[in-house]
């Protein structure tokens, strides 16, 4: 991604992510000296890290490598984004082990024929037909109609890291935790040379293993 700087006024952004080049003047060089500032916007979807925010969040990293600037992070998120394909949640329905008692489990998800003629670009799907007649189509998988809601920003959140545990060794990078910080953000965290947490916000690890331990 290259970066073209622009002058806008404050909440036009369309990501959940922002940059800065900021000139701060200390006593040690009263001239000024730059900084890349790089920040969630926690009023767009929580503040979740999605390709476009993971390639905003990289390009100003490797900006401020190549620069030779310290890089803060101003840390507020929710972690990776992942997101419900709208279309395929409003009409799936559930085929139940017991339908009168839905705590046995259930057989799988499926679509009614009329739905999944609406959405079928959204899912993949087997046909199946029950012992009464009635045709249905068994969801394997949801694909969706928005790009940016899956897989995709687990592979974001690795090239970020990557280039902020980079920019450790070549750079000064800082983060200041101003709200929660959770899965990618709390390892962005911990990659800097220096953390900043206000004691009412935690830094919170995901994956198995730590919710494990939180029960």
């Amino acid at each position: 991604v290259d970066l073209v700087p622009i002058s806008r006024p404050p909440g036009q952004n369309n990501i959940g992510m922002i940059a800065w080049i900021r000139t701060m003047k200390v006593p040690e060089k009263p001239d000024g000296r730059q900084i890349v500032v790089i920040a969630n916007d926690a009023s767009h979807s929580a503040g979740s890290f999605g390709p476009k925010e993971d390639a905003l969040f990289k390009a100003a990293t490797e900006l401020g490598l190549k620069r030779k600037l310290p890089i803060i992070y101003l840390s507020v998120n929710s972690g990776a984004r992942f997101g419900l394909a709208e279309e395929v949640r409003s009409k799936f329905k559930v085929a139940w082990t017991n339908d009168s008692d839905p705590a046995k489990g259930f057989q799988y998800l499926y679509l009614e024929d009329a739905d999944y003629e609406n959405i079928k670009a959204s899912v993949k799907a087997e046909a199946f037909v029950t012992e009464y007649g009635e045709k249905r189509w068994i969801l394997t998988d949801v694909i969706g109609a928005e790009d940016g809601i899956g897989a995709e920003c687990l592979s974001g959140s690795g090239a970020i890291a990557t280039a902020f545990s980079k920019a450790y060794h070549e750079g000064f990078t800082l983060t200041f935790v101003t709200g929660r910080a959770i899965g990618i953000g709390a390892y962005l965290s911990r990659l800097g040379h220096r953390v900043i947490q206000r004691v009412d916000q935690p830094i919170i690890l995901t994956g198995y293993a730590a919710l494990n331990k939180s029960v």
